[in-house]
């Protein structure tokens, strides 16, 4: 695999939209989303329309700024690929419903126990969003780690790091029951606090931007948001194909936990080749009904040639000292 990406060749342009992506998919449509939420009005239309300009600005980012033209686009998409996003489109809506009905009416009912309110519903929103945004991130990135060094729970996980190459849909490239562990390790925290609806539904969306923006095939310059953010240049070394991929970069949104906990990667600009996907794995199944099933079988796979063993998850390490 090679890039088609020549560095320092590129027109001003393209270096522009290559250092304002995150600003563009992820900073800026949470600004306007939290702005009409502090005015009282509805996002449906709004998060609606964000979506679609966020998906036109990524597959025309990732024509323009391919980090490996041999990764894949819109226009080279499995029907795999789309399938996935459906049953996580799907995942999201059944565990926001309950999440903000059973989990929410526990948090409120034990609120009411102890006579404390557990969330600061009288913060401007801006703020509400940034305490939710950090919690859910700290269950996210925990149970990241945890799906990395459970054996069980790799045998979902590595569906998600099985391509060879990553571009936005892939974001949702995750078996529905990891999904809805995702999906209750953003929500379960701030519901059960007392966020209400409309809050957990913004930080849904913002996540959900933050995934698409990750796992493009962009070859981005985030620069020092790189240092905040789980940009794509953070997250695309989670995915790469050896040691170091399976043991840094967790965080699903800020990069703080990383920082924390000595699991923070950073890129290298002048990188320009990645390989992705499982170490020492060439023939992972591709049909997403094999990948509905792969996790309750046995732990190998049969690629031509005879069985293949899949990779053991690697024990977290800290950065990797050069």
């Amino acid at each position: 695999m090679e890039s088609i990406q020549i560095h320092g060749r590129r027109g001003p342009l393209r270096d522009a939209l290559a250092r304002s992506l995150v600003v563009l998919v992820v900073i800026c449509p949470t600004i306007a989303v939290s702005w009409q939420v502090s005015r009282g009005l509805e996002i449906g239309t709004l998060s609606l329309g964000i979506y679609v300009a966020v998906a036109l600005l990524l597959i025309a980012s990732e024509w323009l700024l391919a980090f490996d033209d041999h990764w894949g686009s819109l226009f080279r998409g499995r029907l795999t690929d789309f399938l996935y996003a459906g049953a996580a489109s799907a995942v999201e809506r059944l565990t926001f419903v309950a999440c903000v009905t059973a989990v929410a009416a526990a948090g409120g009912w034990l609120a009411g126990a102890v006579g404390v309110q557990l969330w600061p519903g009288h913060w401007a929103f801006g703020f509400q969003l940034a305490a939710a945004m950090l919690i859910a991130d700290a269950g996210m990135y925990f149970r990241h780690r945890l799906f990395h060094r459970s054996a069980r729970l790799w045998r979902f996980h590595q569906i998600h790091h099985s391509p060879t190459g990553l571009w936005w849909i892939r974001s949702a490239y995750t078996h529905p029951l990891e999904q809805l562990c995702i999906m209750l390790a953003m929500m379960f925290p701030i519901a059960f606090l007392g966020a209400g609806e409309v809050l957990i539904a913004v930080v849904a969306f913002v996540y959900g931007l933050s995934g698409l923006l990750q796992h493009a095939n962009v070859d981005a310059r985030s620069s020092f948001l790189s240092f905040v953010f789980a940009t794509p240049e953070i997250h695309r070394i989670h995915h790469r194909a050896d040691e170091i991929g399976n043991s840094h970069n967790y965080s699903a949104f800020f990069v703080l936990m990383d920082h924390l906990f000595g699991t923070f990667c950073r890129p290298d600009p002048a990188e320009t080749h990645m390989d992705v996907g499982l170490e020492g794995v060439t023939d992972f199944p591709g049909n997403f009904l094999t990948h509905m099933t792969l996790p309750f079988g046995p732990d190998t796979i049969g690629p031509g040639g005879g069985p293949q063993v899949l990779p053991e998850p690697v024990a977290a390490l800290g950065p990797k000292q050069t």
